[in-house]
């Protein structure tokens, strides 16, 4: 994930749990983490015809890349899947498992990360109950063609629900990740609650 190792300080708030409202283009576009690309290797596989599994968390000590967090573990051993341990669930903004909206993971065929715009991104699939598990599949196409050489762009789409008090419902979350080859590899993408709105095309 872009930023997901980043140690510089910014003169805004751009982490991955921060709302990115009322931020230029560049502030907003990848989290400001457009230098900041994942470690050498660090690629989301995607299965084609097969499942892709996510973890998706308040904070990166809730997933299994929790040696990295400035908070350790906080993983709760009793409830494993739970996305956001020792938080209320207006955390991630929803009321129920009644109440979640919806996630989105959308792919960009350009392997020049910094030519691509926002129009570049096709949703290929979705999960009506995501973000209510840390856990979260996703089916990924038997039709999907392979990455350029440098592999694809992909991002991750959040709409929330206002029952808990949030001013938009069409706010969405986007996190942006390199993707390569089609086996099954799982990498946990750390969810926040607030980012910029944008539009992507959804595949047929």
């Amino acid at each position: 994930m872009y930023g997901f190792n980043v140690t510089d300080q910014f003169s805004y708030d751009n982490r991955p749990v921060a709302p990115l409202t009322n931020f230029t283009f560049d502030q907003w576009w990848f989290h400001g983490h457009l230098a900041f690309p994942p470690n050498e290797g660090d690629i989301f596989e995607l299965p084609a015809g097969k499942t892709a599994t996510t973890e998706l968390a308040c904070n990166k000590g809730a997933t299994s890349f929790f040696a990295s967090s400035d908070g350790g573990d906080i993983r709760d051993p009793n409830s494993p899947n739970n996305p956001c341990p020792g938080s209320d669930i207006s955390e991630f903004h929803t009321t129920g498992i009644n109440d979640v909206k919806g996630c989105a993971l959308a792919i960009a065929y350009n392997d020049n990360v910094t030519a691509i715009q926002p129009e570049d991104f096709t949703v290929f699939s979705i999960n009506q109950t995501c973000v209510w598990t840390r856990f979260t599949d996703f089916a990924v196409p038997a039709r999907m063609p392979p990455c350029p050489a440098g592999g694809c762009t992909c991002a991750w789409f959040w709409i929330h629900s206002v029952s808990t008090g949030c001013f938009s419902s069409i706010r969405c979350l986007n996190f942006y990740f390199k993707e390569k080859s089609m086996v099954d590899l799982r990498l946990a993408i750390v969810a926040v609650l607030h980012s910029h709105y944008t539009n992507v095309a959804v595949a047929k």
